[in-house]
């Protein structure tokens, strides 16, 4: 019983740490494109807007769905409560007043964009559409950083975690928006935009390779804890999860697909490789989340991580 229920308890905090990663990079992609907009009338800017646009409305409808796993692995409204109005600057009481604010924001932002134009309403856009980008900033960069703060968790105690997290949050965000391009991909140089995005998402995969290489060469070479914690990611139980969640599914095939049709663009197939990048990034945090031990600071004795 204790172990499905650690099980259940960690399917909702992968859940939320997937979705809140992906809506908050999908978001940040769109707004940084959207601001160079405003100062640049590139055409290949343009072509990635086309794209990067649904990351305004997706990312936001995301992260507020990764908000609801969160309130189900806290339990109750009381807890909930609890995280946001009990004086504390805890990074989790931060983070949760990040996923508020941006998700205030960045809804608040659409509305007033689809008022009717004047000097009040694109200075109130402009504010809160930048609020809304900050706050997106710490959703991705707060996960990360959280579950490296743990001494008492060896494996993830190392600041490769937040570089990994954020790598993947920017991958897994982008892929999202491909998703959308194919759904759009009619509309004006929305193919073109595939491309283009397609390209930085390669980019986004080399570095979320390069961080997880490093955090498991890390583990080995640091604690046993931390290094045992490894060897069941690699080797043992969750290795599964791993080599063909992670490497094969979420970052092999999507490289393959992606760089076979930068040229003739093809936007099934491009969705394709975007599904298998999302499907990646939720098998990394379930992995990570279920190899991960919390030992006793008392007597270093292991117990559940979580929950």
């Amino acid at each position: 019983m204790e172990t499905r229920s650690r099980a259940v308890v960690n399917s909702f905090i992968a859940w939320y740490l997937f979705l809140a990663g992906m809506g908050g990079g999908a978001f940040l992609i769109g707004a940084v494109v959207d601001i160079a907009l405003r100062f640049s009338d590139s055409e290949r800017l343009g072509r990635i807007g086309a794209v990067t646009d649904g990351g305004l409305i997706l990312g936001p409808a995301a992260v507020v769905l990764g908000a609801v796993f969160l309130l189900a692995d806290l339990g109750s409204p009381e807890r909930a409560f609890q995280v946001f109005f009990t004086p504390s600057a805890s990074l989790l009481t931060i983070g949760s007043w990040a996923i508020a604010v941006f998700c205030a924001c960045s809804v608040a932002a659409l509305l007033v964009g689809g008022m009717v134009e004047t000097t009040v309403s694109r200075v109130a856009e402009a504010v809160l559409h930048g609020l809304a980008t900050l706050a997106a900033c710490c959703v991705i960069l707060y996960s990360g950083i959280y579950l490296s703060t743990f001494p008492t968790v060896p494996f993830l105690h190392t600041p490769v975690v937040p570089v990994l997290f954020v790598a993947s949050a920017l991958s897994t965000g982008m892929a999202l928006l491909m998703i959308f391009g194919f759904v759009i991909r009619d509309h004006e140089d929305v193919l073109e935009g595939m491309a283009d995005c397609a390209r930085m998402d390669l980019a986004l995969i080399a570095v979320e390779v390069v961080s997880l290489c490093a955090f498991l060469w890390l583990s080995f070479d640091s604690s046993s804890q931390a290094a045992d914690s490894a060897y069941a990611l690699l080797f043992g139980e969750q290795a599964g999860l791993l080599w063909l969640g992670v490497v094969a599914v979420g970052m092999a095939a999507p490289v393959a697909l992606e760089a076979a049709h930068l040229r003739g663009v093809d936007p099934f197939v491009l969705a394709i490789g975007a599904g298998c990048v999302s499907v990646g990034g939720l098998c990394l945090r379930y992995a990570l989340l279920l190899v991960a031990v919390r030992y006793s600071a008392v007597d270093m004795s292991a117990v559940a991580f979580w929950g």
